[in-house]
Order: C-alpha cells, then sequence, then structure tokens
C-alpha cells in the first residue's frame, strides 16, 4: 500500500496554496518505478509505453497541486476542522465531520459539513450564529485530512490500495502502482464503481494526447488493467503445451516451433484449430513441408490440438472396465466393448457411441449392438479406426451421453485423462 500523507497545515483552503505541507503539497517533479521482470515484446514497446507513462504524468503536472483544485477542497466523513469563532474561546472547537456528514456544535447542535467547502461552511456557520453573537466571525480550516483510498488491480506492477489524493489523474496513480506489466491492456481499463457502475477507459488515446482521461475518481473505486487477449493455447502432443502470445502475421508453423516443435506420438495429419465454434482442420506433415496453404494464419483466441498418434481406442461409459486398448486388425465395436468387459447391468447398448476424429473434424456414430450381436444387423458392428472412442451411455443418463461427448471431454480424453 502506498501512501503520501500530507498533513499539518491549518491555514484555510483558500490560503493553503501558500502552504507546501498543505493538502497535496508540492508533487515531486521526479516519478520512479522499476519495471522488475519486464520482458518487453516487439522491441520494448511495453518499456517504452511505460516510460511514455512517465513522461506523460511529469508533462500532465500533478494537479493536486494547483490552487484552484486546493480551494475547491470539498469536505467528508474523517475530516478534521478547526472552527473559530473570533472573541469567543467557548464556543470555538475542533471537531472530526462524522460518518453521516454532520457536526457537533454549541449552541447550533448538529450542523451538516459534508459536501461543503471550508469557505462555505464558514459562511453557513456565520449565519446559524448571527442568531446569537452580533457580528460574529467565524473561520474553517482542516487541521488533518481525511485519507480516501482507491483500488488498483490487475496488470500493473504494485497492485494494491492507493491514497487518492484531491486532483490526482489516473496516469499518476498507474505510475505509482508501478506501471503497467508486458501483458497489460491499456486500451481497455476499467473503472468500478460500487455495485453496479462501471465504464471502460482507453489510456492509450490519453497517452497520444498527453492528457488524463475526463473521468473524476472518487473514493473506493476500483481501476482495473486488464490483461490483454492477443493469446493462442496449443495442447496436445507437442514439447511445450501452453498459452502463447499472438505476434503479428503468426501462423501455425510459428506456434509449432514457439511450443517446441511435435512429439514423436504427434498425430500431424489430425491435427485442428478450435476458433469459436469452429473447427479447422490442420495437416501438419503439410505445414512442416512447408506447404503454405496449410499453414493457416492464427487469430487471437484459437486453440491448436495436436492429437495422439496411437494405434489404440478407447472405451467408457456403462462397462465394467473402462479404458484404453490396444487396436488389433479387424477389431470391431463388439470386441472393443468385450475387452472392456463387457456393458453392466444398466449399459445401454442399443445406442452405443462412437466419436472418431478425422482430417480434424469430430464425427459422432451411433450403432445398436443389440442387433448385431442378435445377428439382426451385421453392419451395425463397426470396424473400428485408430483413436476411435466408444461410449456405451447409461439406461438411466442416455439423454446426458451429448454432454459427455463434447469437444474439451473428447480432448480430455484423447490425452490420457480419465
Amino acid at each position: 500500500m502506498q501512501e503520501n500523507d500530507n498533513r499539518g497545515c491549518a491555514l484555510p483552503l483558500h490560503f493553503v496554496g501558500r502552504c507546501s505541507a498543505g493538502l497535496g503539497g508540492a508533487m515531486p517533479r521526479e516519478v520512479a518505478f522499476r519495471m522488475s521482470g519486464l520482458k518487453a515484446a516487439a522491441g520494448g514497446t511495453v518499456a517504452l509505453i511505460a516510460a511514455v507513462i512517465i513522461v506523460a504524468t511529469l508533462a500532465i503536472g500533478p494537479s493536486s497541486a494547483q490552487p484552484s483544485v486546493q480551494e475547491s477542497y470539498v469536505l467528508g466523513p474523517g475530516d478534521t476542522i478547526d472552527i473559530v469563532i473570533y472573541g469567543e474561546p467557548d464556543l470555538s472547537r475542533t471537531v472530526t465531520i462524522k460518518p453521516d456528514g454532520a457536526v457537533s456544535l454549541p449552541l447550533l447542535g448538529e450542523v451538516k459539513a459534508a459536501g461543503r467547502t471550508t469557505t462555505q461552511l464558514a459562511a453557513d456557520l456565520t449565519r446559524l450564529y448571527a442568531r446569537y453573537l452580533k457580528q460574529p466571525s467565524i473561520s474553517v480550516t482542516v487541521r488533518e485530512f481525511r485519507v480516501d483510498r482507491i483500488y488498483i488491480l490487475g496488470q500493473v506492477s504494485r497492485p494494491g490500495e492507493y491514497q487518492l489524493r484531491p486532483g490526482i489523474g489516473i496516469m499518476e496513480l498507474i505510475a505509482s502502482a508501478g506501471g503497467p506489466t508486458n501483458r497489460a491492456d491499456l486500451a481497455k481499463v476499467v473503472v468500478i464503481r460500487g455495485r453496479t457502475e462501471a465504464f471502460q477507459l482507453n489510456l492509450l488515446e490519453a497517452l497520444a494526447t498527453n492528457r488524463n482521461p475526463e473521468v473524476k475518481l472518487l473514493a473506493g473505486d476500483v481501476l482495473f488493467v486488464p490483461e490483454t487477449d492477443k493469446r493462442i493455447v496449443i495442447l496436445g502432443q507437442v514439447n511445450r503445451p501452453g498459452a502463447y502470445d499472438l505476434l503479428e502475421g503468426q501462423r501455425v508453423s510459428d506456434l509449432i516451433a514457439a511450443a517446441g516443435g511435435l512429439t514423436p506420438r504427434a498425430a500431424a495429419q489430425q491435427s485442428f484449430i478450435v476458433r469459436g465454434s469452429e473447427q479447422v482442420p490442420v495437416d501438419l506433415q503439410k505445414v512442416l513441408a512447408g506447404d503454405r496453404d496449410a499453414n493457416v494464419a492464427l487469430r487471437a483466441g484459437d486453440m491448436m490440438v495436436v492429437p495422439e498418434s496411437q494405434n489404440r481406442v478407447a472405451v467408457f461409459g456403462a462397462v465394467n472396465s473402462p479404458g484404453q486398448f490396444t487396436l488389433t486388425e479387424g477389431m470391431k465395436v463388439v470386441d472393443a466393448v468385450a475387452l472392456a468387459g463387457g456393458p453392466t447391468g444398466r449399459g445401454r447398448l442399443s445406442q452405443v457411441i462412437i466419436v472418431r476424429v478425422a482430417g480434424g473434424q469430430v464425427k459422432r456414430l451411433e450403432v445398436n449392438l443389440e442387433r448385431a450381436i442378435a445377428g439382426q444387423d451385421a453392419s451395425q458392428n463397426v470396424l473400428l479406426q485408430s483413436g476411435d472412442i466408444v461410449f456405451v451411455p447409461d439406461r438411466l443418463t442416455v439423454g446426458q451421453a451429448g454432454e459427455w461427448l463434447n469437444l474439451f471431454n473428447l480432448i480430455r480424453l484423447v490425452f490420457g485423462v480419465w
């Protein structure tokens, strides 16, 4: 948590510009922060942005030092103020504004102070005390300023709670939090206010115009710097599966190289890209052979799947011994179910499902093994292929079979996580 407590100036706010220890004081002209561990992509772009934020902060200037901001300081709960009634020491008071915004004063009782400047409050009290005193002369000064807080979260170097000084801008706050990380998306910064209000800011535009956004931050606001969504994911039979930054013009071959290449068990011709609800087949054999047409251009959010090439089939669902089994020549569905210990008492053999990945496309076949076993329809006993997944649904949950066989469960199964 970072604080810069400026206290001790007891002059009226309309004179506070002369007091270097007053509200906000004179903000130092040097702002420094370390971008620890920062790895700037594309030749130092992020480091440059961070540096520009510092320069922009200095160029914009700390508005909290401007007299107009100081004079317009609005009192609120937590402020401690000196109320001096000249010639009436018994009526003068040092009071702290209560959570309801009021102060308790002799003769007057409860008087609203929150939402008023010191000048306005002095005028209010002069008018009220005129009922009891002849031509009262009253001054109001801030003895101790309340400490308002704001929260800076997300992709900044030092997320946490920070002091919200009057007039401070968003650029200064980002700088006080150590600047953006190399994953920050400055075009989509969000201010969250309370439980129902949120709005988005483009700090890249603010940097371009060298001006703070025209947004007044309030105590309790959350300033959230999101992570850039320009990422792509590769899963399966590569040496370093995971998420990678998407660079301009990047293609499948670049992603394979970044992931350390294919493992010996990769099914290169059965790979595919998940792009939203679409599946894009990718023949990695052609890609690695230099075929540009097969080398698909990548988009943000793409997920590439490189299945395992194995001469095996999987059987799961309502069978006694679900698992993976070696595919032998001529193996059919009935043979695979038998290897899995046969169906349980609740297995529905009339609606056995086969999931098959071919050319990057997921195909779903439904067969009736009851008819095949009874010799009524031999065509239902389908010849299996390497990588096939056989699912025997439960009689009580047959309607859920489709949910089990979505793409991500398929990937989970193909990768051997049971």
